[in-house]
Formats: structure tokens, C-alpha cells, sequence
């Protein structure tokens, strides 16, 4: 279930890079650390999706765009 989050200024970074990066996500690989991410996947503001061993895709989700909106209002 989503909840409301208080974005960190890196969860904010994060999600305009999200953002910018458009429907096809960005993709982290190993080993870049994912640790701001992990509570933005947790609240729904962004899906995660493994595409090998190493990599995860991390997309933007509605709610995502919708929180960035405000904190930027």
C-alpha cells in the first residue's frame, strides 16, 4: 500500500532524474548504490523491476510524478 512520504532533497534528486528519464526508467547496476531508492519503491513513487543479476530498471510512478509536483509547487 502507498503511503505519504517526506522526501530527502536526494529523494527529490532522485525522482526528477526518474522523471526526466521518462517511461523507460533508468537502470542501476551493481555496484551503484540504490539506497535512496528503496523508500520511493516502498511508498509506490517508483517500481522496480530486476533485468539481470546486476541491474534493476526503477521507474516513476503516477504518484511519484503527482509528489514531485508538489514538493516543486
Amino acid at each position: 500500500m502507498a503511503m505519504k512520504l517526506k522526501l530527502t532533497p536526494k529523494e527529490i534528486d532522485l525522482l526528477k532524474q526518474l522523471a526526466t528519464a521518462g517511461k523507460g526508467g533508468r537502470t542501476i547496476t551493481a555496484p551503484t548504490p540504490r539506497s535512496g531508492l528503496t523508500r520511493l519503491v516502498e511508498a509506490g513513487y517508483v517500481v522496480d523491476r530486476a533485468t539481470s543479476m546486476d541491474s534493476v530498471l526503477y521507474v516513476i510512478t503516477d504518484l511519484g510524478r503527482n509528489a514531485l509536483a508538489h514538493v516543486e509547487a
